[in-house]
Formats: C-alpha cells, sequence, structure tokens
C-alpha cells in the first residue's frame, strides 16, 4: 500500500460521521452519544461556537474529529428534519424546531416569527424609528390591560369648555 492510501485511510479515521442517540446539557459542555455509519458508539463533548447553542434532537447527523481511537469532539451537528432552507445567498437565521425563526434577509430587514408569543424582558425597550401593529396594544397588561383603541375612545369622546390658562378639568 503507498504511503499516500496510508496516510489518507489514517485522516479518514479522525474524521466521523454519526447520528445522535443521546444528549447530556447540564453541564459546563454539553456531551453527545453518537452511533457512527460503522455502528461504533461513542460519547463526546460537542464544542460550540461562543454565544450560540442548542440541544439537538435524536437522530440529528454529527461530524466527530477523533483524537485517537476513543478520544474526539464532535465539531458540527445538523438536523435535515428541520433545516431552512432555500435562503438567497448571504442570509442568515436562526430556527428551532417548532417554527420559531430570526432570519436576516438581504433587504436589510430582520424577521422574527414566533408560533405563540414573543417576550421582551428589558427594564427599557427603545425604538429609533416608527412602530407599526396590525393588532390591538395594550398599555400596563399587567394590571388594567386597557387597548390603546380603547383609550382613543374615551380621549375622544372626552368634551369640555376650555378657558384661556385654565386647566382642562374645569368648565
Amino acid at each position: 500500500m503507498s504511503l499516500m492510501k496510508t496516510l489518507a485511510r489514517r485522516i479518514a479515521r479522525k474524521i466521523l460521521r454519526g447520528i445522535v442517540t443521546l444528549s447530556y446539557d447540564d453541564t459546563g459542555i454539553q456531551r453527545l452519544q453518537l452511533k457512527t455509519l460503522a455502528g461504533d458508539v461513542y460519547e463526546l463533548p460537542h464544542v460550540q461556537q461562543y454565544g450560540l447553542t442548542a440541544n439537538p434532537h435524536n437522530d440529528a447527523e454529527a461530524i466527530a474529529l477523533m483524537t485517537d481511537e476513543s478520544n474526539g469532539v464532535v465539531i458540527a451537528v445538523d438536523d435535515r428534519r428541520y433545516r431552512l432552507t432555500g435562503l438567497p445567498k448571504g442570509e442568515v437565521a436562526l430556527y428551532d424546531d417548532l417554527g420559531s425563526k430570526v432570519h436576516l434577509q438581504r433587504a436589510g430587514k430582520i424577521l422574527v416569527q414566533a408560533p405563540t408569543k414573543i417576550t421582551l424582558d428589558s427594564p427599557d425597550v427603545h425604538a429609533t424609528g416608527n412602530i407599526t401593529a396590525d393588532g390591538e396594544i395594550l398599555d400596563l397588561s399587567k394590571s388594567t390591560g386597557i387597548a390603546m383603541s380603547k383609550m382613543r375612545e374615551i380621549y375622544n369622546d372626552h368634551d369640555h369648555q376650555q378657558r384661556v390658562g385654565t386647566p382642562t378639568n374645569q368648565q
């Protein structure tokens, strides 16, 4: 056997393709159990990008780099059952299996979709431009839950005469 073929086989044995059979996501680094296409089973750490994390479903596909016969790291996991397809070149999206997504579109738009609810948990939310809503806007929804349309009705029905320099609550 030639030296090049021997080297190619050694490199090929260092790269494994497998199916996720279990995941352990309760420690500092996630661990995945993989069953390789050859039928071998490994439990390996899954190295993820800083700031991004995911806990894959069983049967997701994975690529691992092996440092020796039993040690290595999972470097990529994909799940073709849920992956968004048909994105134009250059677009980026975060997604899950339930239909939630954040989609950075080519036209400079960001589309955020959630099947049930989006929560902004912050003491202050600032928008530098207009805000448009196709549905109702509720004020103090945890207490009174008064809709903006109801506030407009109250304001529009408010009639009184006002003299210059006199507070509006006096007639």
